[in-house]
């Protein structure tokens, strides 16, 4: 690896743990330091290597893991590692391999969906007083509900993954030369 990648690696590691670790001790600002640390995590994609981006993706999300005191209550952590932090890798693995733009919106729709329901669930499971005192119809349509936000957030995340990714590589070239 040129130093120069592994210089971006370990910045975009670096910057992945602050954000989480913001998350994981701050829970209002949860879900707003993943989509933040989601966007460091495509730094090395400047220099085309999906490698040092998987790679900024575990050490960022494993320093960050541990320090914040093997925290598994956090909603931080499980979103991160489920979709936030491997999604824009593999979106811009499908880009660079001209994956059919269907199968692309496709795969990432459903993977968003399934993570929104699964992090519903987990949340549940530690929680289960959130939906205490709700009328028993609800909570039978409360994954609908969460399978609908999940699809629109997708949407809107999609989107902001493509304009973040071109804001940084404009930035980086003027950086780095």
């Amino acid at each position: 690896m040129k130093s120069k990648l592994i210089s971006i690696s370990a910045i975009s590691a670096g910057f992945v743990a602050i954000f989480l670790l913001i998350g994981a001790y701050v829970e209002v600002a949860d879900i707003f330091t993943i989509i933040i640390a989601s966007i460091f995590v495509t730094l090395p994609l400047y220099y085309k290597s999906f490698k040092a981006c998987f790679l900024a993706f575990l050490a960022g999300g494993v320093i960050a893991f541990i320090c914040s005191g093997l925290n598994i209550y956090s909603l931080v952590f499980p979103s991160y590692f489920g979709f936030f932090g491997i999604y824009p890798i593999v979106k811009f693995i499908c880009v660079e391999k001209n994956l059919n733009k269907i199968a692309r919106f496709l795969i990432g729709i459903i993977w968003c969906v399934v993570a929104f329901i699964g992090i519903y669930y987990y949340y549940i499971t530690i929680e289960p007083s959130v939906l205490n005192g709700f009328p028993e119809w609800i909570h039978d349509y409360m994954i609908i509900a969460v399978a609908i936000i999940g699809a629109v957030f997708y949407l809107i995340y999609d989107k902001y993954l493509i304009v973040c990714r071109r804001v940084s590589d404009y930035y980086l070239k003027k950086i780095i030369k």
